[in-house]
């Protein structure tokens, strides 16, 4: 089979989950090809054929050229699927007329809803009116969870949709010993009895204003709050002028996030909207509890059965709670081991690149029965 995989987005979860995917299609003698921005790493293509994609979310100069580069990779490669990813590949694969794809299948996976980067008002009915339209030009929608599935139906998104979970290499995210833990704590310059750490670009939707102004209130004792992704910090810097630089430290961007994973003894995840955040597959693999946000996924990922909770869910946007259940978990250490052990059985048993590409495998050959 020929696919064709289109992405806007170069660092995070999505080039994770791309990765991951990639690499086992190759491995199942797929013909692999991506077109992605220049900024996407070379480590995450896997044996694919890779070819630049100039499109800036920021820039709507380069959203011509970007079109006109999608129907030259479509004609050129003729793929029996076209696998889009994420909001801006998914808007201009499913452009009426323009986009090229003629009877080519077209399978989109959202990575997150376009909509829910509005709160409301005309962006937000706007955005949910599109993914309506667009829905008649997906011949199968994959998403990473149900809850992705359901929350689009609510907004009036119809058509085939099929969960995923998310693919992660469980020998390569892997529990270390006491012994590694303690290097890995030095090494990334934790100095107190207890880190917490948080990894997302920063964003609103990561909400991580959300967890520094709630650490800044009320911060959580003999306790370093780790943030580690790229963006800018100096507006979190100003929601914390007490804690910033001495409970709360910034690290940027990592190449590797499993240091860190390591290093810590709780993940946080306060985002808005989520579609299964990767790192909480990453972090449970490498047997980090979690305590997360009630996002789209999280309880498929962390509590929901038949599989032991690797973890703590929260409300939706509810930072104070978040800090609230970490100290509990931070003041004990046998429960932390026993959500320790859960998790990487979770992940094990749910989120394997094979498992997770069966999945899809089924899902192309539905968006090709659909196109016939």
């Amino acid at each position: 089979m020929r696919v064709l995989h289109v992405s806007e987005v170069s660092w995070g979860g999505v080039v994770s989950v791309l990765s991951h995917l990639t690499s086992e299609q190759v491995r199942r003698g797929y013909v692999v090809t991506m077109l992605v921005p220049p900024a996407f790493p070379d480590m995450a293509l896997c044996g694919t054929a890779r070819y630049d994609w100039a499109v800036d979310r920021r820039r709507p100069v380069t959203f011509p050229r970007a079109v006109a580069q999608l129907r030259s990779a479509v004609g050129r490669h003729r793929p029996d699927v076209v696998h889009l990813h994420s909001a801006f590949a998914g808007f201009f694969g499913r452009l009426p007329l323009l986009s090229g794809m003629g009877a080519v299948p077209v399978v989109y996976q959202p990575h997150a809803w376009s909509f829910d980067m509005f709160d409301q008002g005309r962006m937000r009915t706007a955005a949910e009116a599109w993914e309506r339209l667009a829905s008649r030009r997906t011949d199968m929608l994959v998403a990473n969870c149900t809850d992705e599935i359901v929350q689009g139906e609510r907004v009036g998104v119809r058509g085939p949709a099929r969960p995923l979970g998310v693919p992660l290499d469980v020998d390569h995210f892997h529990e270390v010993d006491h012994d590694e833990r303690a290097r890995q704590r030095a090494e990334t310059g934790v100095t107190r009895p207890r880190s917490v750490l948080c990894v997302g670009r920063l964003a609103r939707q990561k909400g991580q204003d959300l967890l520094v102004a709630a650490w800044e209130a009320d911060p959580v004792p003999d306790t370093e709050l780790v943030l580690v992704g790229p963006g800018d910090p100096e507006p979190l810097r100003r929601l914390a002028p007490r804690e910033w630089g001495t409970t709360i430290r910034w690290e940027g961007e990592q190449a590797d996030v499993r240091p860190y994973l390591w290093a810590s003894d709780l993940l946080v995840l306060p985002s808005r909207y989520e579609t299964v955040a990767v790192v909480v597959a990453e972090a449970m693999a490498c047997g980090l509890p979690v305590v997360a946000c009630a996002v789209n996924g999280v309880q498929m990922a962390v509590t929901d059965g038949p599989y032991p909770a690797g973890g703590r869910v929260v409300g939706r946007e509810d930072a104070q709670a978040l800090l609230e259940q970490s100290r509990l978990l931070l003041a004990d250490a046998e429960q932390r081991a026993v959500l320790s052990r859960a998790g990487r059985q979770r992940v094990t048993a749910m989120f394997t690149p094979a498992l997770v590409t069966d999945l899809l495998d089924s899902a192309y050959d539905r968006a090709r029965t659909e196109k016939q």
